[in-house]
């Protein structure tokens, strides 16, 4: 849901961007700003980071028995 909504709020962004053509640079910083947080989440997300839930919990759970 966080992704959801912070996919809308960089969507305006850019809209606000092309439309207005005013502050570009401070709407290009909160564009990155917002693009650099859902880069950051995505794989929280996606179940890929250590202690979450997702496709690799099986395969870490056998390496962890291997060590």
């Amino acid at each position: 849901m966080l992704m959801l909504a912070l996919l809308l709020a960089l969507l305006v962004v850019l809209v606000v961007m092309l439309v207005t053509r005013r502050h570009i640079g401070r709407l290009g910083s909160l564009a990155t700003l917002i693009a650099g947080i859902m880069l950051a989440l995505w794989p929280i997300d996606s179940g890929l980071m250590p202690g979450s839930k997702g496709p690799l919990e099986g395969d870490r759970a056998t390496i962890a028995r291997n060590r």
